[in-house]
């Protein structure tokens, strides 16, 4: 496997830098995560250990499925619902019958990783080539992904309603015998009957996997056997497809989930599994991107990744714009500890980059200095205490405020702040020029680098210095003196050249963007850039 090429493919799907790109911070990811999944979790205390370290990715999925398929967030209630009731009806049976079906499960995820894999563009291929590949992903996705699930979800069904099962029986079960009764005895009908035909799931399956289909006249055709005749309908290639993206919703919904009562209830699943003695088999993917997404989780890029099995290198970039460089440094390097569960190498290296792509601070280990195993008494920083750090970069200081020491004549104008109180001409300074360099980041954070800003009597105009697409920020403000016009175009060239060589203050920054709206201008600035490109 590739890892660097995998890890380019999640990163083109992970949401993740759009977080951080509009100011979100490490702990406000995980109060999300909370916030999504605590009406699931019956054990809160698990949502707030698992919440960054092992539910990331469900939450991508689930925050995805908000997006995309909004009616379809009352189905993973269903699911869960499902879960939970059988759980209170009987704990132990609910749990030892998620045991008995864990390992097909992840035999499942195993074959989806397949799927995603070696999945064509269906827009590129002729009829011919597009039926046989969809008809032959419907397939798979049903038999060898979802068929494990829904045996699950009936022995579940069962406990939930106090009837009498088997799980061996259960298992042996024809697939439409086991759609039949979901269907007559749960509210899955709408996932398990698929429009615009009424097809039931398991009749898709039979119709790919017993190549039930036809072209006559470049129409596609399908059939399947009910009642001992056969039923032929045609089917629209945006019909087939549709269909198809139907399955693959069925299941993210169940998958999710499902993800959600296994932490939910970790200890005691993990206790059922040593009793069954369940075998498992994880893909390289899956170990990859459980590795990658808590480190982005923490606003950090993955620029690459190199394992030999004497050197493990990973090159982290922070996603924040111009955060306390020095307190982000140190926290790459505890993902020391995750490249070394992940890469059997002697020794681990963790490369810091900043928002310029320049290398900051180097965090290294030899593997033999971790200790082995997590107890309660082991924190992490005890873990990694013999990390040697290497600053390659000195230059950036992050130390220097100019309003401090900043002396401006008393003026006869009377100045008021931008909610209307009565402020002295520092502070007047302070706040017009910090609303004006806010203007300046959010031109700078869209890749602008030509910006033009002047300061006259009625306030700043900021602007991009183009021929077409030219993007004006304003601030407007009285300033009658020509003096202080200047000094104030004197303290923002200082404010900007202090950011540009990485020496002004963070605190400055922050305050710059938390008071002068400036993700509201980013957002509207982006807005503007894509109306542009549609009417080019």
């Amino acid at each position: 496997m590739d890892i660097n090429y995998k890890i380019k493919d999640f990163e083109n799907r992970n949401p993740m830098s759009i977080f951080y790109e509009f100011g979100y911070e490490p702990d406000d990811v995980k109060l999300e995560i909370i916030e999504s999944f605590s009406k699931y979790f019956q054990n809160q205390k698990n949502l707030k250990k698992f919440a960054i370290s092992h539910l990331i990715n469900n939450w991508f999925s689930f925050i995805l499925l908000q997006g995309e398929n909004p009616e379809s967030v009352e189905k993973v209630d269903l699911f869960v619902n499902i879960f939970n009731d059988a759980k209170k009806i009987n704990p132990q049976e609910t749990i030892d019958a998620y045991t008995f079906w864990l390992p097909e499960i992840s035999q499942s995820i195993i074959r989806y990783w397949s799927l995603y894999n070696t999945q064509n563009n269906l827009k590129n291929l002729c009829i011919e080539d597009f039926a046989i590949e969809t008809l032959n992903m419907i397939g798979v996705s049903i038999e060898g992904i979802l068929k494990p699930f829904f045996k699950l979800i009936l022995a579940l069904s069962r406990i939930q309603k106090r009837k009498s099962y088997d799980l061996n029986d259960i298992n042996l079960k024809d697939l439409g015998v086991i759609i039949d009764e979901l269907i007559n005895t749960s509210k899955l009908n709408d996932l398990l009957i698929i429009n615009p035909h009424t097809v039931r799931l398991n009749q898709w399956r039979n119709i790919a996997y017993h190549h039930n289909s036809q072209i006559i006249d470049g129409q596609i055709y399908c059939s399947y056997k009910k009642n001992g005749s056969f039923i032929e309908f045609k089917v629209s290639q945006d019909d087939l497809e549709k269909t198809l993206k139907h399955i693959l919703l069925i299941f993210k919904i169940v998958r999710i989930s499902e993800t959600i009562f296994c932490f939910d209830n970790l200890t005691k699943i993990q206790k059922a599994t040593k009793k069954f003695g369940a075998k498992f088999n994880v893909r390289e993917e899956s170990k990859l991107i459980d590795f990658y997404s808590p480190i982005t989780s923490q606003g950090f890029k993955v620029i690459e990744m190199t394992i030999t099995d004497e050197k493990a290198l990973l090159k982290l970039q922070d996603m924040q714009e111009y955060p306390d460089f020095q307190k982000r440094a140190i926290h790459s390097s505890q993902f020391l500890y995750n490249l070394w569960e992940y890469a059997n190498s002697k020794k681990l290296i963790i490369e810091y980059l900043i928002f310029n792509e320049e290398l900051f601070l180097r965090s290294e280990i030899e593997s033999n200095e971790i200790i082995p195993k997590l107890n309660k008494k082991n924190k992490l920083s005890e873990l990694l205490k013999n990390i040697q750090f290497t600053y390659v970069t000195l230059k950036y200081k992050q130390n220097k405020n100019p309003f401090i020491d900043l002396k401006i004549e008393k003026e006869s104008q009377i100045f008021f702040s931008q909610i209307g109180e009565k402020i002295s001409t520092k502070e007047f300074v302070k706040q017009f020029t910090l609303s004006v360099f806010s203007n300046y980041l959010v031109f700078k954070s869209e890749g602008i680098t030509e910006i033009l800003t002047n300061v006259g009597s009625d306030g700043s105009m900021t602007t991009t210095n183009r021929e077409s697409n030219n993007y004006i920020f304003r601030v407007p403000a009285t300033i009658k003196s020509k003096k202080l016009q200047l000094k104030i175009i004197e303290v923002l060239t200082s404010i900007i050249n202090l950011y540009e060589l990485g020496e002004l203050s963070c605190e400055i920054v922050e305050e710059t963007k938390n008071n002068n709206r400036y993700y509201f201008k980013k957002q509207m600035l982006k807005n503007q850039q894509i109306e542009n490109q549609i009417t080019k």
